[in-house]
Formats: structure tokens, sequence, C-alpha cells
């Protein structure tokens, strides 16, 4: 297959994924948007020097995750989480239509908000492990880190998690 091809058949399998773990890590469909347009350009760019040792989808993930974390570390100063107390209360509305599904998406955009706020090993851990299924092994090839690590990471993500919906919920 010409390499050509071959990144072609990359975008076209990966794209939607590489978008949504952006967006889950950066909590911004801006800046998940260019945050895949650079994990697609490095890909390119890379493809013909990449040897295999690793799954094609690992390679793909760690360059996304790399990109990622790179972006968070230029927004970390400005980052604000907006939450909203009633957010639980409206998602749960099982109403179909327009008015329900602008709901969820707002509330999967304050999710990607608040993973975005968590320290980068725990974020791009929660996104990977609980967004895209991955096992621990394979989280721990992208992240180049030991599989307790992941767990720990894991651990404390869903901890932090809990404790900023706790604050979210008290709000008043």
């Amino acid at each position: 297959m010409a390499k050509a091809d071959e990144f072609n058949k990359l975008v076209e399998d990966y794209a939607q994924g590489v978008y949504t773990h952006a967006h889950r890590m950066l909590g911004s469909r801006e800046e998940a948007e260019e945050a895949a347009q650079d994990v697609f350009l490095r890909i390119h760019r890379s493809l013909a020097g990449f040897q295999g040792r690793a799954k094609i989808s690992t390679w793909i993930w760690r360059i996304t995750t790399n990109v990622c974390l790179t972006r968070r570390e230029v927004q970390r100063k400005s980052m604000t989480v907006p939450l909203d107390e009633e957010a639980a209360a409206r998602v749960s509305d099982e109403s179909p239509g327009p008015e329900c599904s602008f709901i969820i998406r707002e509330e999967r955009d304050r999710l990607g908000r608040l993973i975005a706020s968590l320290p980068d090993r725990e974020a791009a851990a929660i996104t990977l492990f609980y967004m895209e299924g991955m096992d621990y092994k394979e989280i721990a090839r992208i992240l180049d880190i030991p599989a307790g690590s992941v767990a720990t990471a894991l651990h404390r993500g869903r901890e932090r998690l809990a404790g900023r919906l706790s604050d979210m919920k008290e709000r008043p």
C-alpha cells in the first residue's frame, strides 16, 4: 500500500477517536480540533519512519497524548472550569429532542473541562481507560510508565473528580 493510501486509511480509522481523546483531555472543541490536526501532521511526517515496534494504534495514542499534554501545559495557567450544580438534573431528563441533545452535549463538554483540569498523567489515564477502553498495559506503553503507576493515576484521578463533583454540588 502506498504511503499516501496508508496515511488516508489512518485518518479515516482514527480521526474521530483522536478528536474525542483530545477533547476529553483539553476540554475545548477548538483546542481538540487543533490538536487533532497537529497529531495527523506528526503522523504524516513520521509514518515513513514507523518501525512497528509497537502497534500502530499505540503509536497514534502516544502521539495524541503527547500533543495534548503539550497543549495542556500552555493552557494550564488560564484554565477555569465553570460548573453548574443543576447539570445532573438536566441530563437525567429523558425527553427526546434537540434540547436534550444540547444538554447532553453541554454536560460532556463540562466533563471534558473537568477532566482537563486534572494533572496530566491522571487526565490521560482516565481518558484512555474509561473513554477509550484501553487496559493498564497499553496505557503504560502510551504514557511510558509502569502499569502500577497507571493504577495510581486512575485512583488519584477518580478521587479528584469525585472531590470536584462534590464541590460542584455544594456550591450555592
